[in-house]
């Protein structure tokens, strides 16, 4: 009987909390809404994916051991996962293996991503059959170890490829090497000489309207690149611009573009594809404190975005920036060729999870080391507070996030059994 009664009080709680977030925050349309459920309703490991706005109703309110407290919270990324690590090129001609979306970032507590990825380690390892509790405890160890050495000096511009990573992931950026000029081949096509987006089921034309209000708009985008950065005009000459459809679980609603640019001057003779991303407020910031940052220089959702990217991972994409058109926040980044990640028909047994998930710890220590005074992000060195914060008892430290990624991974898959009856009966009301 208490067990009916938990579900239906839970099932209520997380109706009332999807309800807010998709209609109020982010307008979701019916159809989107279906399209997101739909998703969300695969594997308990999808709904997770998509309800991080749960996550944090749940946590934000949880005084948690290992904190730096109010005082000196860290830059997170604020929706880290299993399947948000992937390749991409830095800029510069490498091939990397790095965080690879930044639309949650946000500031607060180092652990909310150390818990959200332990806890989509548990998910991800039951799917997979393997054992989740020592590879959740490897993360976490690892974790703690490579902060410790950030804390001590350790040069935090270090990237992963194929030369530092291991054996899922070497074989995932291989894959990638090949795939530049399919991708543009892919992508486009040249008619009368001149390149163009090639029509397909998730890239459609944009009406005459929005693209005047973008190229009206370009200007405000290249005053936000980099000085460093920064080429001839003719070099961003706009040349063709389409809707990107078929977002991921939590981008579904965020109106997506690429856009495609001339990319010649001195050094260059080719076209490049931009992507351009709606953004809106992060989800941790529906219930963290408000930090200064971003009440002044990242009062700008794609400003925000931008600069979790520029802070987090060693890159050089000289196409960072962001605007706005009709009150709508953008940001711009280079459409990377490369979008790859570790998926479970990767990972071959346990001890291939474990060497994957000890790459991941270390990258999560890296951007949480790299949003420093270094950075011009914090007035304090995070890598140091974190690590004293852990300070001598990264055992307990480890026990702390394994246990905790195993209560709430059992919460999940109880709220997706719960999420899936409240579904059931949406849809029948419908």
């Amino acid at each position: 009987m208490f067990t009916s009664v938990k579900q239906q009080i839970r099932r209520e709680t997380i109706a009332t909390v999807l309800d807010y977030y998709d209609t109020t925050i982010r307008h979701l349309s019916e159809e989107a809404r279906r399209e997101k459920y739909t998703k969300m309703s695969v594997s308990p490991f999808s709904f997770f994916r998509g309800s991080s706005h749960l996550f944090y109703y749940d946590f934000a309110k949880v005084p948690l051991a290992f904190d730096t407290g109010d005082a000196h919270p860290t830059f997170i990324q604020g929706d880290l996962h299993f399947e948000n690590f992937g390749v991409f090129e830095d800029g510069a001609g490498t091939i990397i293996y790095d965080v690879n979306d930044f639309d949650e970032a946000y500031i607060g507590s180092y652990l909310f991503d150390v818990l959200r990825m332990a806890i989509s380690v548990d998910l991800f390892a039951e799917e997979a059959g393997f054992d989740a509790t020592a590879a959740i405890e490897s993360y976490a160890k690892t974790y703690a170890k490579t902060i410790d050495r950030y804390a001590n000096g350790k040069d935090e511009d270090v990237q992963f490829t194929k030369a530092n990573t291991c054996k899922a992931i070497k074989k995932i950026i291989k894959k990638a090497e090949a795939k530049k000029d399919a991708f543009m081949a892919e992508r486009t096509e040249v008619r009368d000489e001149e390149r163009y987006f090639a029509t397909s089921e998730d890239l459609i034309p944009v009406s005459e309207t929005m693209a005047s209000k973008i190229k009206a708009a370009w200007p405000d985008y290249l005053t936000s690149l980099k000085a460093d950065h920064r080429h001839h005009a003719d070099h961003y000459e706009v040349k063709d611009i389409a809707i990107k459809l078929d977002s991921g679980t939590a981008s579904i609603g965020l109106e997506r573009y690429y856009i495609l640019i001339e990319g010649a001057d001195a050094e260059h003779d080719e076209d490049v594809i931009l992507e351009m991303k709606e953004a809106q407020s992060a989800v941790p910031s529906l219930f963290l404190p408000t930090h200064p940052l971003f009440e002044d220089g990242l009062s700008h959702q794609g400003a925000r975005v931008t600069a979790a990217q520029r802070a987090m991972v060693h890159s050089r994409d000289p196409y960072l920036g962001y605007l706005t058109i009709d009150g709508h926040e953008y940001y711009v980044r280079q459409r990377s060729p490369y979008k790859r990640k570790v998926k479970a028909k990767h990972i071959k047994d346990e001890a291939s999870l474990i060497e994957t998930l000890n790459v991941q710890a270390e990258i999560t220590a890296k951007i949480h080391a790299r949003v420093d005074a270094d950075a011009n992000i914090l007035d304090y060195e995070a890598s140091e507070r974190i690590a004293a914060a852990i300070g001598d008892a990264k055992p307990l430290f480890i026990r702390q996030i394994a246990r905790w990624a195993r209560f709430y991974g059992n919460q999940v898959r109880f709220d997706f059994e719960a999420f899936q009856t409240w579904l059931d009966t949406r849809d029948g009301q419908a």
